[in-house]
C-alpha cells in the first residue's frame, strides 16, 4: 500500500542506509495504531527539475521522479474472520420437516483494522501535525452478527 502513483509525488524512497524491515514498527496491532509505519524510514523520491521547480509559478516541473520503492511493499494488519453455522432438522412428520439454523459471522469478534490511511510522505514532511502518515484510524468488516432462520419443509 506503500507507493501510490498519482502526480505530483509518484513515489518515495527509503532513507539511506535503512532497510524496509525499519518501515514498519513493532509490537502488537492495537500499539501500532498510531503508527504503523515509521516515517523516519522514508524520504521523498528526487525532483526530476529542481532548477525548474517553481511551486508558485511554474509547478508542473515540481514532479518527483519514481522514488525506489515499488507498489504494495508492506501488508496491512492481519485480518480474520471466522464464520459458523448449525444447524439442526426436527422430523414432524413422515413428510414433514421443520429446519432450525444458526449463522454466526465473525463469531470471535475480532476487529480488523484497515491498511494506513496516509502513505503520502511528501505531504507529511511539508505538514507533519496534521497529516497521519502511516496511522490507522478505521476498521474493516462487520462486527459479530447472529441470523436465525426457521424452515417449514412439507
Amino acid at each position: 500500500f506503500l507507493g501510490d502513483v498519482s502526480a505530483p509525488n509518484v513515489g518515495d524512497s527509503l532513507v539511506p542506509g535503512v532497510s524496509l524491515a525499519n518501515g514498519l514498527t513493532i509490537g502488537s496491532i492495537q500499539s501500532r495504531l498510531n503508527g504503523y509505519l515509521n516515517p523516519l524510514a522514508f524520504q521523498a523520491a528526487p525532483l526530476l527539475y529542481p532548477n525548474q521547480c517553481d511551486p508558485v509559478n511554474n509547478p508542473t516541473f515540481c514532479t518527483t521522479g519514481f522514488g525506489d520503492l515499488g507498489r504494495n511493499i508492506y501488508r496491512g494488519p492481519f485480518e480474520q474472520n471466522w464464520d459458523a453455522s448449525l444447524l439442526k432438522t426436527f422430523k414432524l412428520t413422515e413428510q414433514q420437516n421443520l429446519h432450525f439454523t444458526v449463522d454466526f459471522f465473525n463469531i470471535w469478534n475480532h476487529t480488523n483494522f484497515a491498511n494506513p490511511a496516509v502513505t503520502d510522505i511528501e505531504a507529511y514532511l511539508a505538514n507533519p501535525a496534521s497529516n497521519p502518515f502511516g496511522k490507522i484510524v478505521s476498521a474493516v468488516g462487520n462486527p459479530r452478527l447472529i441470523q436465525f432462520s426457521l424452515r417449514w419443509a412439507f
